[in-house]
């Protein structure tokens, strides 16, 4: 059961992605996204149920979810269509990763509430940030149409006012759910410098060194355009080679 309703999800992230790549603007494409993420959360419960714990794909499964219903939201106001056309594939193929699965991963157990609330505001940081990291996208080639005099677009996305202060509003939430993520690492976790850990210590705080002179220069100095998405694509790559880039080098390179 919790196979079929993976591929499922799988095959309804590809029609939404469709119809929001053809069909921006229609009803039945908002529709087709709800179906897709309603779909995915209920293959993310079953495997979650199926599973004695986490492992890295299950987190990205989690993350994928939240991430896609901040965009659905968001893009009820705000013309995301084109970001959500590229959100939903990319969904689709971290689901049939968790279908096939064709490596015996280490599960992460949590035994204690406080290690799992800290596993919950973790997968909703990197949520935001990747978010912010796909609206910081669509400024950059926005603003290389309108420098370039290329106005023709796929698809239409908001003005690069609207698009920018977006992208703060998630960077700014990430951010401070990102500190309380470290907060609680420290408080709940033994030893956070553990040679399994340090790795994933060391990018998580340089990431947030990279957020945090972001946010300051952004008040200061009036950061924006090409450096802030510059910075944001940065402290992303930090924060997912943090959680993902260790999980491949240790459970399926180094095994």
């Amino acid at each position: 059961m919790t196979q079929l309703s993976l591929w499922l999800a799988c095959f309804a992230c590809i029609v939404a992605s469709l119809a929001y790549y053809f069909r921006p603007q229609a009803r039945s494409t908002q529709l087709f996204g709800a179906a897709a993420i309603a779909l995915h959360t209920l293959s993310l419960s079953q495997t979650l149920f199926s599973q004695d714990g986490f492992n890295f794909l299950t987190i990205g499964l989690l993350i994928a979810a939240i991430g896609n219903a901040f965009l659905w939201l968001s893009n009820r106001d705000k013309d995301l269509s084109l970001l959500i056309a590229i959100a939903f594939p990319l969904t689709a193929i971290i689901i049939a990763l968790n279908a096939i699965e064709p490596w015996n991963l280490k599960q992460l157990h949590s035994e204690s509430w406080g290690t799992s609330v800290h596993i919950l505001i973790a997968s909703v940081a990197y949520s935001l940030f990747t978010a912010a990291c796909g609206v910081g996208i669509l400024l950059a080639i926005q603003e290389y149409q309108l420098k370039h005099h290329r106005l023709k677009q796929l698809l239409r996305v908001p003005p690069l006012q609207v698009l920018e202060r977006l992208m703060f509003e998630f960077i700014w939430a990430a951010f401070i759910l990102l500190t309380i993520t470290i907060a609680t690492g420290f408080y709940f976790i033994e030893d956070m410098f553990a040679q399994h850990l340090v790795h994933k210590t060391f990018f998580t705080i340089a990431s947030w060194f990279v957020f945090a002179g972001l946010l300051l220069g952004r008040h200061f100095a009036g950061w924006r355009g090409q450096l802030a998405v510059k910075l944001t694509i940065s402290g992303f790559f930090l924060l997912m080679l943090a959680y993902f880039g260790s999980k491949i080098v240790l459970q399926i390179l180094l095994h």
